[in-house]
């Protein structure tokens, strides 16, 4: 496992540089350096696929709450309507 002020310094190269897949680590060449980079891909792309599935569920969450309040106002706004015609 690299160290842990190395594997900051290769994650943070990896956000500047956009790396969305493991295709764009470094190919082992058989060094050390290039399994501990690998390695550390692997976990910084599951922790970035992770934050990306806890945003889009916040996302679900906010749309879906969203969407229960606009058809309860319309509801209540149709009852109002109907109240309203009947005196």
């Amino acid at each position: 496992m690299a160290e842990p002020e190395v594997e900051a310094a290769w994650r943070a190269e990896f956000k500047r540089s956009g790396s969305t897949q493991l295709g764009d680590a470094p190919n082992g060449g058989g060094g050390s350096a290039d399994k501990l980079k690998r390695q550390v891909t692997f976990r910084w792309l599951g922790d970035e696929a992770e934050a990306r599935r806890l945003q889009q569920e916040k996302t679900y969450h906010y749309v879906w709450w969203t969407l229960l309040v606009a058809v309860a106002a319309v509801i209540a706004g149709l009852i109002a309507v109907s109240l309203s015609l009947l005196r």
